[in-house]
């Protein structure tokens, strides 16, 4: 301050910065730094585009209407308009409408708001290039610093700095609102990226009416944070018609300004709830509905702009009894086993597994390998009970009955692609398995049948990988089509009987038989022989083998129940 009380010019311009003041600040760009470079050769053209971009009196706010002008320090109109949804000031383009300081407002733009002033002046014509429109009001060559304080500290009365092109009687448009709205907030980038993303998919604008001024609040990015599940869960925000009320009960009716509102006071919002304002005295602290409002209005065309620290309408019992109507929204855990690469029937077969209705259908898919035609989600799956394996004599068929061949065919048969509600199930409909079979839907109210079976439980969702039908009949199979016992006994005999022979390795007998009735070789002396050894392990194996020979059909029996279980517990462990 003291170099200033000793300098008049500088403190005419300290004295000009204590008025109100919008500074257009044109964003650094290589395509102009030639110019630039070549114009500070020239100290009054440079204070002619300085003065060209500075407002002195008003804090400008751009969004106040889609078509105004204004004069500059300097004397010179320039245009603000939109197109396209895109604001522009002269030919430059707004990138920031406000950016708050001091006393003042910036206004960032990708160019110059004359770039035509750019160009280095010729000698002769650069004091008369120097004398700017409206220069009897700003003189732009002063012979005294007392001239030129005078010069910036003069500026007309603010009401004459902004014209409106566009008759105020006019109103404004709801949907210029949403659009201003929406244009402050991709300002803030990832701020409030949820809440940009939710209104832009939200049915609003309907419900606001033209000429009408609203405030909106905001919650922030971590005010939605909260309710989202860190690995897996329900989130709220996945249910439409739910996000659908929060976005509209965000939207209050009036352009209320927070130094106004009064402790207490009640507002309703355009979804029809209401709300209420309180506020603290120590900390000073406004909030609504218990959650803190950010200090600061945001002015926009047609209302105001409040961020808030909480999403309004929502708690924990909210939250459950929504997660109860809405289960098919939730996100399940990631599943290393039984099959990776099928979540939606790892998930299936884990959640029939608990249920004793359904033994029969997972030990038919345990064997099966449906992973590789059932990858990732989005399927309905219908389930028959074990009732319906038992009516066609399924139950005594072995667990590998249904792993191959047309017996596989019948468990593809049971899936369908694509998540189907019971909404879907219209009288008519006709759906397509993945064994390329043609399932037909009949519907007599709540009754639903599927081919010849009946549904008798409905939407039994998978977490949002798809959803379980429980059926009272196996499809696309009849008592016909299995075998008689007597076929099915002879031909597990005879591949029992090629396993036992070709595949199963023979026990050593020296570890079946009993301690004490072969000699120890590492405590005898060398006076062993090696050929009576020899021989009677020879023995031993002739008579293993009459044993094996005279008891085949207990032998048989064995071999099967291992070969069963092995087989049975292999592909899920």
């Amino acid at each position: 301050m003291a170099a200033a009380s000793r300098n008049p010019r500088v403190a005419a311009i300290v004295a000009a910065l204590h008025e109100p003041f919008t500074i257009f600040t044109p964003r650094n760009s290589n395509a102009t730094a030639a110019e630039l470079e070549a114009l500070l050769r020239h100290p009054p053209q440079v204070k002619r585009v300085l003065r060209d971009h500075i407002v002195l009196g008003l804090k400008l706010n751009l969004d106040i209407s889609s078509d105004f002008s204004f004069t500059t320090l300097g004397g010179r109109t320039v245009r603000a308009r939109r197109h396209n949804g895109t604001l522009f000031a002269n030919e430059a383009r707004v990138l920031q409408t406000r950016v708050e300081v001091p006393n003042g407002v910036l206004v960032v733009l990708d160019g110059y708001l004359f770039p035509e002033d750019l160009r280095e002046p010729s000698a002769p014509a650069l004091d008369s290039a120097s004398a700017a429109p409206g220069a009897a009001a700003a003189p732009a060559a002063a012979p005294s610093d007392t001239a030129a304080a005078a010069a910036i500290a003069t500026t007309a009365a603010p009401q004459s700095l902004v014209k409106i092109n566009k008759p105020s009687s006019a109103g404004h448009d709801n949907s210029t609102f949403l659009e201003n709205v929406n244009e402050i907030l991709s300002f803030l980038k990832s701020g409030v990226r949820v809440f940009r993303d939710f209104l832009s998919r939200s049915n609003v604008s309907h419900l606001l009416q033209n000429g009408e001024e609203y405030t909106v609040l905001v919650p922030t990015d971590h005010a939605f944070q909260r309710w989202h599940p860190i690995d897996w869960g329900f989130y709220p925000f996945s249910v439409p018609e739910f996000t659908e009320m929060i976005m509209t009960n965000h939207f209050i009716h009036g352009n209320l300004k927070q130094e106004n509102i009064r402790d207490g006071q009640k507002a309703l919002t355009v979804g029809g709830k209401e709300i209420t304002f309180s506020r603290k005295q120590t900390p000073p602290t406004l909030m609504v509905e218990g959650a803190h409002i950010v200090n600061g209005d945001t002015p926009v065309v047609g209302g105001n702009i409040m961020f808030i620290g909480e999403v309004l309408f929502v708690n924990e019992g909210v939250v459950q009894r929504l997660h109860q109507e809405n289960r098919d929204k939730e996100t399940p855990p990631l599943l290393a086993f039984p099959w990776f690469g099928s979540q939606f029937l790892s998930h299936a077969f884990l959640a029939l597994e608990e249920n004793p209705q359904f033994t029969q259908i997972t030990r038919f898919v345990n064997l099966a390998d449906l992973a590789p035609h059932i990858t990732g989600a989005e399927y309905t799956f219908f389930v028959p009970t074990d009732q319906a394996f038992r009516r066609l004599g399924l139950d005594s068929m072995p667990n590998n009955y249904l792993s191959s061949g047309e017996g596989f065919q019948v468990l593809l048969n049971h899936f369908v692609k694509g998540r189907l509600y019971k909404r879907d199930f219209t009288d008519g409909k006709i759906l397509h398995t993945l064994g390329n079979k043609t399932i037909h839907i009949r519907r007599h109210g709540d009754n639903i049948t599927v081919n010849d079976a009946n549904i008798i439980e409905s939407e039994v969702f998978v977490y949002n990988l798809g959803t379980m039908y429980y059926i009272d009949h196996v499809l696309f199979i009849t008592r016909d089509d299995l075998p008689s016992p007597n076929d099915f006994s002879s031909t597990e005999s005879s591949v029992i009987s090629t396993t036992e022979l070709s595949e199963v390795e023979r026990v050593p007998s020296e570890l079946t038989e009993e301690n004490g009735t072969l000699p120890d070789i590492l405590l005898d002396d060398d006076t062993v022989d090696g050929q009576d050894v020899t021989t009677t392990e020879s023995n031993d194996l002739d008579n293993n083998a009459e044993e094996s020979s005279d008891s085949t059909t207990s032998n048989s029996t064995i071999y099967s129940a291992v070969i069963s279980n092995e087989t049975m517990t292999e592909p899920r462990r």
